[in-house]
């Protein structure tokens, strides 16, 4: 992989309020649009809620082309950050198997309920 454009951008968790496609989502995050396509494949092929989120084409397929979530945008952060503590994709499979509660719809509407309430008392 290439080295990030920001040593730091994985650092917190990514909210962002709007679909975004993956080479916008690869600037924000400071990374090639081809590392955040391999985040993006660990992440489809071991996280059953980040797979569900693609909307359907008309054969019934998931489009993978659409922009993408903000719930997945959100888990591209959380794989972005776990590629660089732990250096390995497949430590990092291991990882989001292991803890696959931590990529749940559940946790990220929890963290973004906390980031609401952070902002309304700040």
């Amino acid at each position: 992989m290439k080295p990030r454009r920001s040593k730091h951008s994985t650092d917190l968790d990514l909210f962002i309020d709007f679909p975004a496609t993956k080479t916008h989502l690869a600037e924000v995050l400071g990374v090639s649009r081809s590392t955040l396509v391999t985040w993006e494949n660990i992440a489809f092929w071991r996280i059953e809620a980040f797979r569900n989120a693609y909307p359907k084409a008309h054969d019934g397929s998931l489009d993978r082309e659409s922009p993408l979530s903000p719930y997945q945008a959100w888990i591209l952060s959380r794989v972005g950050r776990l590629m660089a503590q732990l250096r390995r994709s497949e430590r990092v499979k291991g990882y989001i198997a292991k803890n696959s509660n931590d990529f749940s719809r559940f946790k990220y509407q929890q963290a973004f309920q906390q980031l609401q309430k952070l902002q309304k008392g700040a």
